[in-house]
């Protein structure tokens, strides 16, 4: 009876589907943006003199925002907003929209370099611009907990790539580590279950760290 093999493709669907494991706890930590940066990002842009003209003004003659975007800062060191997934001094993060705790006015001419901050479905801030110092340890803080997040989803698929690496067929990995079950397609399973297979590996050649995998399969399933 045939064996089912590691194919390409198994190897693919079973990262995919311990990458899910993880995604949640990922968009959570993207998601956890705190609640005053839209309004104290506005009230640097402009002086509240100025905030005040806008508000005198009607409502024809400035746009009015409920939200703004934010992508992080232009000119920033690296380990400003370095990730496990994005390392380059390049990326800035992903784009999250705040939300204003009431709509703001804003004048249809916004050139950054007054404003320190380029406007637009790319919103970012200037470094450089000391308007921005007491965002800067706030923005290294929420980008610190997405590389945390991220930072366990690589050790986790790492343990993976090295199980599905090591074992050329299916059942020898199982018994190393039955956990692997959970990440399996249905068809996968099926397959298995008719399969019959003699001799293993050793688990011992396995420089992975079963328990904690398995921990993590296990607090998924509980969370779910």
């Amino acid at each position: 009876m045939a064996t089912v093999r590691f194919s390409q493709q198994l190897k693919d669907n079973i990262r995919s589907n311990a990458r899910r494991l993880y995604k949640q706890a990922i968009d959570n930590a993207k998601k956890d943006v705190p609640a005053h940066w839209a309004d104290k990002i506005y009230e640097c842009l402009f002086p509240a003199d100025v905030i005040a003209k806008f508000n005198a003004l009607p409502d024809y003659a400035l746009r009015t925002n409920d939200s703004i975007n934010f992508n992080g800062f232009e000119n920033a060191p690296s380990d400003v907003y370095q990730t496990a997934e994005h390392k380059t001094d390049t990326w800035t993060c992903s784009e999250v929209s705040l939300n204003f705790s009431s709509p703001r006015r804003f004048p249809h001419n916004q050139p950054k370099e007054v404003m320190g901050f380029e406007m637009g479905y790319r919103g970012k801030a200037d470094f450089n611009d000391t308007r921005w110092d007491w965002l800067k340890p706030e923005f290294k803080e929420y980008t610190r907990k997405i590389f945390e997040a991220e930072a366990k989803e690589a050790k986790f698929l790492d343990g993976v790539d090295k199980l599905t690496q090591t074992y050329t067929t299916l059942a020898p990995a199982l018994k190393a580590w039955p956990a692997l079950w959970d990440l399996l397609d249905d068809d996968v399973k099926e397959r298995h279950k008719k399969v019959v297979e003699r001799g293993t590996k050793d688990v011992g050649e396995l420089d992975v760290d079963l328990n904690d995998m398995t921990a993590a399969v296990t607090f998924s399933k509980l969370t779910r």
